[in-house]
């Protein structure tokens, strides 16, 4: 530790040297606490020296402290002192041994408040800042002016596997800088970031162990060569543990707040995906949100055959290479396989110079439904590499996936139901353009205006046999030729169906698709006699050689059918048409026919009933036989009236010529120009008027035949009765007669409907009275009803509405 005069050796024998260790053992052991004197012999014996290692003789005297001898006093001497001096010496040793214990601990105390304000300092540097960079170059200086070196630099590892870089460096009389360039690890270094701590007589060199890996080290040097002890030594290491611990600490802490920004991000992605619905919106939004979360570029591609082709992308900065817009499916076959994510470093090398180049990142496979739907690849920015560890890269990547996965599925059923939504209400313009056209050329050419509508089609045509060929019956866009030679359809020969079909089956004909066309038979349930062809046919086209996808086939095989469906309605309405049209000229022509009979009757009866009344008038002889002849005159005649009238209410011209009269005196006008002098008509009116709209002519008839049917099916009385009620006039018509089976009740109005009782008892009637009577009354905007019991007679019942006063 010190030796006097300056500049001296001491012993000759080396420091630190077993010899010397011997020695003083030895002695200690010997004499104790007290100074002993050895001359050359006794120390060659004590310490197992050689003759010439001794060349003078010595004093030791021990260095007691209070937990054991600290040091040895050694002096050269020429001659043995006395006991006195040896007992002086032992007190003096005792007071500086417990000098230098004192020092010592003051020593020790100067160091642990020195490494305590490190540690304080290492710790107010992590608030201050997490980033392992800023806390390495707060602390250099600091740590180099603790130490008293001289220079002070802490290293970090470089990409490359054998270079190393200053991160901070500190000198004495300068301020701290950032570090150099790269350096080569030299075997110093080499070990000291394989875990050693080196130490020399003026360097001592530190690792700072990150999760147990060494990532930095510290190096303190020194201009004088003592200044390295083992305390100096194992402050260095306890500060470089507690750095460690701390940047430890730090980078937890750094990846607990990146986990939660990951998780932020996440939730924002997720969150913006629930307001899309569109798939190719899905993946743009999802790729923008993603490439401004996170300091990445993003690309999303889709499967579409052998190709996955790029549908969205977004790159953060306008540098490095652009993702490719296709790359074949086999290159990335194995990769996307995997239910994993794949590293960029694990896939080809061509296909990760053209999505990576030097970056690094990540390839996500996309499956929807178990199966292949595309890719998401993910690389990093050319400032800002992706730090994290694979496994947390991998486990992001694939809950993102997942993710955007879940937002695909729903954003593909959105699409679908809308497609399905859009394929109904296209179906239904369908059958609404069916059943608002009648003409075969305008319904074909809607039709293939919806065609081709439906499936994004260029042309489409409909083709319909017209006994020589297949010709155009109506079209939608250019250039339908070219699609029918495109196709090879054959318009000269008639197409015959498949024969083994029967039943229903013959209604399903199997479409042909091609290279830009559609040819869909129109199909439809025929007569046997005309099953065996198939007589229209739909041709859809666009441009290019690009096939239709199944869902294209699958809609325009179901508006076929409708289309078979409305050429079969079209067909069914001209037959009804032309059917129509012969019945309503045969209708005509039987009421033109009634009515000329009925009228042309008319005036040779009126002839023959007047010479009868002058029969009877000048021949009383043969009175009755002329009454006979006029009676059945009369019938005729009545029976031509209600043929007219009913010829009249059939057609068209059937109208009334109404006026303003009194009921009750029209009623008493009509019984007694009907049967004025019969005693067994009962008729009641009221005193006052009953004013209804008519046309007196055509009611007269209906009265007539009530008054005339109330006489002839009865034998007693018939009553002949006028009211009000409420708003209305009633007219009842009653008998005591045969009356009406109540099953027979609802036929009377019919045409030519009589009840059974009044044909077995030979009545004559022609049962179109009471047809015609009630059709005049409801012309009336009247009601007319019977009630009625069979062999007590019949009530008819006539009611009108009242003119409204003014």
């Amino acid at each position: 530790m010190a030796v006097n005069p300056q500049g001296s050796d001491g012993f000759l024998l080396r420091d630190e040297s077993p010899e010397l260790r011997r020695l003083f053992v030895n002695a200690i052991e010997r004499f104790g606490e007290n100074a002993a004197f050895l001359d050359r012999k006794r120390q060659r014996s004590l310490a197992g020296m050689s003759s010439s290692a001794c060349k003078s003789d010595v004093v030791l005297a021990p260095l007691p402290a209070q937990n054991g001898i600290v040091g040895v006093l050694v002096l050269n001497v020429g001659a043995e002192p006395s006991r006195a001096a040896l007992e002086e010496l032992t007190r003096y040793c005792e007071l500086c041994a417990r000098l230098l214990e004192m020092d010592r601990a003051l020593a020790a105390a100067r160091r642990q408040s020195r490494d305590s304000r490190l540690l304080a300092m290492v710790n107010e540097r992590l608030h201050k800042s997490l980033d392992r960079r800023d806390v390495l170059f707060g602390i250099v200086e600091s740590v180099r002016t603790a130490f008293g070196a001289d220079r002070c630099m802490i290293y970090e590892r470089c990409a490359e596997p054998d270079q190393i870089a200053v991160v901070a460096a500190a000198a004495k009389g300068g301020a701290a800088s950032i570090g150099s360039g790269p350096t080569p690890l030299d075997a110093d270094m080499r070990k000291v970031f394989g875990g050693l701590t080196l130490r020399r007589e003026d360097t001592i060199a530190v690792p700072f162990v990150v999760e147990g890996r060494v990532e930095d080290a510290l190096v303190l040097s020194f201009d004088r060569s003592d200044a390295v002890d083992d305390a100096e030594v194992a402050a260095v290491r306890s500060l470089a543990f507690h750095v460690g611990l701390a940047l430890s600490n730090a980078r937890l802490y750094e990846r607990e707040r990146a986990r939660r920004k990951q998780a932020e991000s996440l939730e924002r992605v997720v969150r913006i995906l629930r307001d899309t619905q569109y798939v190719d919106e899905v993946m743009l939004v999802f790729v923008v949100t993603v490439s401004h979360e996170l300091p990445v570029d993003c690309a999303a591609y889709r499967l579409e055959g052998g190709w996955l082709v790029r549908r969205a992308v977004r790159m953060r900065e306008q540098r490095g290479p652009v993702f490719e817009e296709r790359i074949e499916r086999h290159y990335m076959e194995p990769f996307l396989a995997l239910d994993e994510p794949s590293d960029a470093m694990a896939l080809p090398r061509a296909v990760r110079g053209a999505l990576f180049e030097a970056r690094n990142g990540v390839v996500v496979p996309l499956r929807l439904d178990g199966a292949l739907w595309g890719m998401l690849v993910v690389r990093s920015t050319p400032d800002a590499q992706m730090e994290w560890s694979n496994e947390e890269r991998m486990t992001f990547f694939r809950t993102l996936g997942s993710h955007l996965e879940i937002a695909l599925a729903n954003a593909h059923a959105y699409e679908r139901e809308l497609r399905r939504a859009q394929e109904r209400e296209t179906l239904a313009e369908a059958a609404r353009t069916i059943l608002s056209h009648r003409a075969l050329g305008t319904l074909a050419a809607a039709m293939c205006r919806l065609g081709a509508t439906l499936v994004h089609a260029d042309n489409a045509c409909v083709l319909h046999w017209d006994g020589v060929a297949y010709a155009r019956a109506g079209s939608y866009g250019d250039d339908v030729g070219d699609l029918i030679a495109v196709s090879g359809f054959d318009t000269e020969h008639r197409v015959e169906r498949m024969g083994t079909l029967v039943g229903d089956e013959r209604r399903v004909q199997r479409l042909i698709d091609g290279p830009g066309y559609v040819v869909i038979p129109l199909s439809r349930p025929v007569s046997d006699e005309e099953s065996h062809t198939i007589d229209a046919f739909l041709l859809v086209g666009k441009d290019g050689p690009e096939r239709f996808a199944r869902d294209d086939l699958r809609l325009l095989q179901e508006l076929g059918a409708l289309l078979a469906l409305a050429l079969r309605n079209i067909e069914l309405y001209e037959a009804m048409v032309r059917a129509n049209f012969a019945l309503q000229e045969s209708s005509e022509f039987k009421d033109d026919l009634l009515a000329m009979l009925a009228h042309d009757f008319k005036s040779p009866l009126t002839v023959i009933s007047g010479y009868c009344e002058l029969l009877m008038d000048s021949d009383p002889e043969h009175r009755e036989e002329v009454e006979t002849v006029w009676a059945q005159t009369q019938r005729l005649v009545q029976l031509s009236d209600d043929a007219l009238i009913l010829a009249q209410t059939q057609s068209e011209g059937f109208s009334l010529v109404r006026t303003t009269v009194d009921l009750a005196a029209f009623v008493e006008d009509c019984v007694d120009a009907t049967a004025s002098n019969n005693p067994r008509l009962v008729v009641s009116v009221p005193n006052g008027p009953l004013m209804v709209e008519l046309d007196p002519q055509r009611f007269r008839h209906v009265l007539d035949n009530l008054v005339s049917n109330a006489l002839k099916y009865s034998e007693g009385e018939a009553k002949v009765s006028v009211r009000a009620c409420d708003d209305r006039a009633v007219i009842e018509v009653a008998d005591r007669g045969i009356g009406i089976p109540a099953d027979e009740l609802p036929a009377v109005f019919s045409r030519f409907g009589r009840a059974s009782n009044a044909r077995r008892r030979g009545i004559a009637g022609s049962g179109i009275g009471l047809y015609v009577a009630k059709k005049v009354v409801e012309a009336h905007r009247g009601t007319l009803t019977v009630k009625s019991k069979e062999n007590e007679g019949s009530t008819f019942t006539v009611s009108l509405p009242l003119v409204e006063k003014n």
